[in-house]
């Protein structure tokens, strides 16, 4: 019995977290909007994102809403979509071998990654959760989401 080449073992899973970002002095409308008026979650802060990120929990999917002090996007926090995927570095090396942008695979707390550019110049980061990440997609649940609310969530990774 052969083993399953590296490129079969890589497959998308699904999307991990969208990332946009806001301009800063805009953060208590951004929060209102979100929070309030459409009546998302919020998440757990990061360990290694900013404070001023501001993270929700939109089914079960995340959003993250980064500030910005400058109308330039071309930030290292620019907008990008992440995907949850199987076989990260089988995935790298298959867009490598296609001459895709992708840059090195690294380990991060919440698994192993890279990001990679679409053929429009969009920004993909390509996520394998940790274990951890995998139950527990938002670690800790702030005061104030309903366990049940936090626990259904959880149920749609």
């Amino acid at each position: 019995m052969t083993a399953p080449s590296l490129a079969a073992q890589a497959a998308v899973l699904g999307v991990h977290h969208v990332q946009l970002s806001y301009p800063a002095h805009l953060q208590t409308q951004v929060e209102r909007f979100y929070g309030q008026l459409l009546g998302l979650p919020r998440a757990a802060g990061s360990p290694c994102a900013p404070a001023r990120v501001l993270r929700y929990v939109a089914g079960g999917q995340r959003l993250d809403l980064v500030p910005r002090t400058t109308a330039s996007h071309a930030c290292e926090c620019q907008g990008h979509l992440a995907l949850r995927v199987a076989g990260v570095e089988a995935l790298q090396q298959r867009l490598l071998a296609h001459g895709a942008t992708a840059l090195a695979v690294v380990q991060v707390h919440e698994g192993m990654r890279f990001y990679a550019k679409d053929p429009a110049g969009n920004t993909l980061e390509l996520l394998q959760p940790a274990l951890t990440e995998i139950t527990r997609p938002w670690a800790v649940w702030p005061q104030g989401v309903p366990t049940e609310q936090a626990e259904k969530a959880v149920a749609l990774v």
